[in-house]
């Protein structure tokens, strides 16, 4: 090497190195800004919840830490509404949903994958191309169908409309392609049939898309509040989302009340989440989400 590469090459390193510390500040600050931008709303509710009747709820920041914390706000969230049983309808409404969509989403997509037919890449272009529709759009004719079917103002009228996502459909074909063909062929070759080589040889290879669709699908679940809204009349049926819409009087609102049961309805999707967030990180890896 002669002596002008290798000065190029010191300077090229040295350039490097001086880069480096401002690369990893600048990232440390734009991770520490969507941090604050994701928990301050956060925080600010659980202060709000915490505070005793004499406090402000609208100083900041000076308020933001409560003098005489206390925990009557979420008893208080219980004791307004009937709570517990809207929170009840909520998890029988994220069960059902949850286990139709994984079991529609997952034979449909191992179907769109793995299934030759004729015109399936045009089923597959119009499928996709219906997820770009709001739920808005076919309201009222979903509305007149549920009402027809004598699903009006029940559980299982508010899940059926929905109950398979085009976006969990879409996951689980791109996990099921990825599979390579050797493995299926293999399975064949040992006698196994259709459904055991389902069963039992391609369904646990995307074990960590099936968590994604099941996160996915209990959010979309648990934050329903249109079509309960509309479906339901009764409301010892309602979910928590449109139940605690009763804390917020049609004159007056205690707004501790309000962030108390604001962080209970939150709390379910963040332990679900938490609890599956190694599956679903593994869903991610293996490509669960890529075009």
């Amino acid at each position: 090497m002669t002596a002008h590469s290798q000065a190029t090459s010191v300077r090229r390193r040295r350039g490097r190195n001086d880069i480096r510390p401002l690369e990893r500040t600048i990232r440390w600050v734009l991770m520490l800004v969507a941090l604050s931008v994701v928990l301050a709303p956060l925080l600010w509710q659980l202060s709000t919840a915490l505070k005793g009747p004499g406090e402000s709820t609208v100083g900041f920041p000076g308020d933001l830490i409560p003098s005489d914390p206390t925990f009557a706000n979420f008893v208080a969230a219980f004791t307004t509404v009937p709570l517990g049983r809207y929170l009840l309808n909520s998890a029988a409404i994220a069960v059902l949903g949850v286990t139709i969509n994984l079991v529609l989403a997952t034979l449909t997509g191992y179907a769109l994958a793995r299934i030759p037919f004729r015109g399936r890449g045009l089923y597959v272009s119009v499928l996709l191309a219906t997820a770009a529709l709001p739920f808005e759009v076919i309201l009222v004719s979903t509305l007149l169908v549920t009402r027809g079917l004598g699903l009006k103002d029940t559980l299982i009228g508010v899940v059926l409309p929905q109950a398979v996502s085009i976006v969990s459909i879409f996951v689980m074909r791109q996990a099921f392609i990825g599979i390579p063909n050797e493995i299926e062929e293999a399975a064949v070759m040992d006698g196994a049939g259709p459904a055991r080589t389902f069963w039992s040889i391609m369904l646990p290879s995307v074990h960590g898309s099936v968590a994604v669709v099941a996160v996915l699908g209990f959010i979309d679940s648990w934050d329903l509040f249109l079509w309960p809204l509309v479906i339901l009349s009764d409301p010892a049926n309602y979910p928590v989302n449109v139940g605690v819409q009763f804390l917020s009087g049609a004159f007056s609102a205690d707004q501790r009340v309000i962030s108390a049961a604001t962080l209970i309805v939150m709390a379910p999707p963040l332990l679900v989440f938490f609890l599956l967030q190694r599956q679903v990180f593994s869903g991610l890896a293996e490509g669960a989400l890529k075009g």
